[in-house]
């Protein structure tokens, strides 16, 4: 490593940037092709940085450092960067590798160029064998610089394919940890930003270099294959071109090789023999409009027999990393199946190169095109999963799996169109959205038809989402959601609901304690309260009523520190009120109904403080409850208050009955005819005479539930009815409660 500083570095001294060394040749030419003459002095200014800074310091190979920087510079220049973007190609390593100071550069290059510089500096620590802590951290802290400006992942990029084509030169270990990093992160983020030719490279050389054999023998395979393929592709093309010059289309017709990468990728993942991967033929067509292309695609599709459900329209619906093409599969007159993609030479420019094809960020919004939307989109999205991530190792790995997927195309009622990864359900698409309408779902439409939550969605389907400002989300989303935008705002939420429900279980708790001596949190204000949470140690009364709730802290001890606060003692003799239950809430608190012994409206009650969920309501004789009843810290009396509404309550009911044809069938028509609705049911056979019926139901209040259990019993084939309660009066685990 060089020992310069960056005070000593005499590029910096004014007087000694006026007769710089001049640029290299090459790097010369290829940047008067586009750049103006001030430009060309401050890259050349960058070099003279560069050249400074690294003197003294070797690659690998021995070749002199400052050989890397050019080299990434001239990558760079090959895709028409802007100016800041090349500057960062020459000085990308100067703050990892040198002594040079960023507040240095900045004075004579600007913030945006040093941004670049340093968010390039971030991602070279990054070491995926070991993600953890730092190494995530540090991925983290890239992956948002990145959000603010891509150009460091465009840099990174090039740097990263230098490497690749240099690393022969690096130890084994070493090779294989940066062709896993190629293959795992940088391939993927590539195709992502759109630069499919830059992808091809860094993919294929990372994979000979993993796996050299492998390559070999599939090349040579390849190679084997080739001239018969050959004699096949010149004879297509020829009736292609043939076809599109008597329509008078004008066009360019490529025969389009599969990279190796991909060839093995395919063989791997579809686990389809080589023969079967090389026996489809792909072409490529390029044409001067857009009107030429949908012609094209008639000219050979009359010409040729198109094969069903091959066809996709990315020209409508472009890929969110910009690419835009025809795709469809035919079967020529010789029976062999081809694919053709159909596209217009600024197609092909941004599918080859993605955002290096037009620089999004110096446009105005208006003026950006797919490609730059779809990434800033994908971009804003890391910044969401950032906010909703607990630490960076999660942050990682949602971003890791967010690289790798197809897309499928959905609508809003709207008509606009959504892009999701393929295998995304209604509740992707909702928080896709927006973070508020994922959150509060309740319910969706597939093609005006109410569907399941956990559909997987296809293409060109309308979908609608219907919320509840009441709702919340069900931790069971995580089993099937797709995206990581989603898995990322569902985590985050149910860890804000807990410590929420945490919150209101302590105040409950608390106030309960309070109450026995004729007290409450209103009777604590300014230094009163702030003197009492100093007493138990905490800084704010939101997260004593947290610890409370969640078991950190007993309420009995807290009380007695309130009670301190007003200089006066418990009294221990007063029992504890009964809290009012009303409206699915207690003191304005939304409780939760206990799925064991499932309380219905007019049972006795209890309500438990519980870490997880908040307040939960019981049966009284519920065994959860019963045991526990003395423990008065987190168990409270309960009952019933009026409700503003209509409100059903779900309980568990068993019949026995003879095995009879219609059985099922006639009690049903009993829940209907009582205006119940039947939730759950499940049938089981006892013997060869008798089978055991069990219903889950929603009735309004016990009184509705007695009725309906009553009309029941009275049914000459039913032997009991029983209603199912976690009741103390059995041994049995479920133990039945008859009315």
């Amino acid at each position: 490593m060089s020992d310069i500083t960056s005070a000593n570095l005499s590029i910096f001294q004014p007087a000694n940037q006026r007769s710089l060394t001049k640029l290299p040749k090459d790097i010369y030419n290829q940047a008067s092709n586009y750049l103006s003459r001030k430009e060309i002095k401050r890259l050349n200014l960058a070099y003279c940085v560069a050249l400074e800074a690294h003197e003294g310091q070797s690659r690998m190979d021995g070749s002199p450092y400052i050989s890397h920087p050019i080299a990434v510079t001239s990558i760079l220049l090959d895709l028409k960067v802007d100016i800041e973007s090349a500057c960062a190609g020459f000085m990308h390593d100067v703050l990892e590798d040198c002594n040079v100071q960023k507040h240095s550069l900045e004075k004579i290059f600007g913030k945006d160029t040093i941004n670049i510089v340093d968010g390039v500096s971030k991602l070279n620590q990054i070491d995926l064998q070991n993600v953890a802590d730092k190494n995530a951290n540090n991925f983290q802290k890239m992956a948002l610089a990145m959000s603010r400006d891509v150009r460091v992942i465009v840099v990174k990029l090039c740097d990263r394919l230098h490497n690749m084509r240099t690393i022969d030169f690096l130890p084994r270990e070493k090779q294989i940890q940066k062709c896993i990093e190629t293959l795992e992160l940088y391939g993927p983020i590539a195709i992502r930003i759109g630069m499919q030719s830059l992808r091809v490279e860094l993919e294929d050389r990372a994979f000979k270099c993993l796996h050299p054999l492998r390559a070999k023998l599939l090349k040579s395979a390849i190679k084997k294959a080739k001239n018969g393929r050959e004699r096949i592709i010149y004879k297509i093309r020829k009736e292609i071109k043939h076809q599109l010059k008597k329509e008078d289309v004008l066009a360019t017709v490529q025969g389009r090789q599969k990279s190796l990468y991909s060839i093995y990728r395919k063989i791997k993942t579809k686990k389809r023999p080589f023969s079967e991967i090389l026996d489809v033929f792909a072409f490529r067509i390029i044409v001067n409009s857009v009107d030429d292309v949908y012609r094209s695609l008639g000219i050979i599709h009359n010409f040729y027999k198109p094969i069903e459900l091959k066809f996709k329209d990315y020209i409508a619906i472009p890929k969110t990393n910009g690419y835009q093409a025809l795709h469809t599969s035919l079967v020529t007159h010789q029976a062999i199946p081809i694919e053709v993609q159909i596209q217009t030479k600024n197609m092909e420019l941004i599918a080859e190169n993605g955002i290096a094809a037009h620089w999004a960020y110096k446009t105005k919004e208006d003026d950006r095109g797919d490609s730059a939307r779809g990434t800033k989109k994908w971009l804003d999205n890391l910044v969401d999963i950032n906010l909703s991530s607990r630490d960076s190792s999660e942050f990682f790995e949602s971003v890791k799996s967010e690289l790798f997927n197809d897309e499928v195309y959905v609508f809003t009622p709207a008509g606009d169109i959504v892009n999701l990864k393929s295998g995304a359900t209604p509740i992707d698409f909702a928080y896709e959205l927006h973070t508020d309408i994922g959150n509060q779902a309740i319910a969706c439409k597939v093609n005006r038809k109410y569907a399941p939550l956990n559909i997987q969605l296809e293409n060109g389907q309308s979908i609608e989402i219907i919320v509840s400002k009441e709702s919340e989300p069900n931790p069971e989303w995580l089993n099937f959601v797709a995206s990581s935008k989603a898995r990322s705002a569902i985590r985050a939420s149910l860890r804000h609901q807990k410590k929420s429900h945490a919150r209101k279980a302590g105040k409950i708790m608390l106030e309960s304690e309070l109450k026995r001596s004729g007290l409450s949190l209103r009777d604590y204000r300014g230094s009163r309260l702030k003197k009492v949470l100093k007493l138990i140690g905490v800084d704010t009364l939101n997260q004593l009523l947290t610890d409370l709730g969640l078991g950190k802290k007993t309420g009995n001890i807290v009380a007695e520190r309130f009670f301190e606060g007003l200089q006066i003692r418990k009294n221990s003799k007063d029992s504890v009120k009964a809290l009012v239950l009303s409206d699915h809430k207690i003191e304005g608190v939304t409780v939760v109904y206990a799925k064991c012994c499932m309380p219905v409206h007019g049972d006795p009650i209890t309500a438990h403080t519980d870490t997880d969920r908040g307040i939960v309501i019981h049966h009284s004789r519920c065994r959860q409850v019963y045991p526990n009843r003395a423990d008065t810290a987190r168990y409270f009396p309960s009952m019933w208050g009026e409700n503003s509404r209509e409100i059903l309550y779900r309980a568990h009911i068993k019949v026995i009955a003879e095995d009879k044809p219609g059985s099922l069938a006639d009690l049903a028509s009993i829940f209907a005819e009582n205006n119940i609705n039947i939730s759950n049911a499940l049938t089981k056979d006892l013997d060869a005479r008798l089978s055991e019926f069990s219903f889950e139901g929603d009735f309004a209040n016990v009184e509705d539930l007695r009725s309906l259990m009553k009309k029941v019993r009275t049914q000459k084939f039913v032997t009991s009815c029983i209603r199912i309660l976690n009741d103390t009066r059995s041994k049995n685990e479920k133990t039945h409660h008859q009315y």
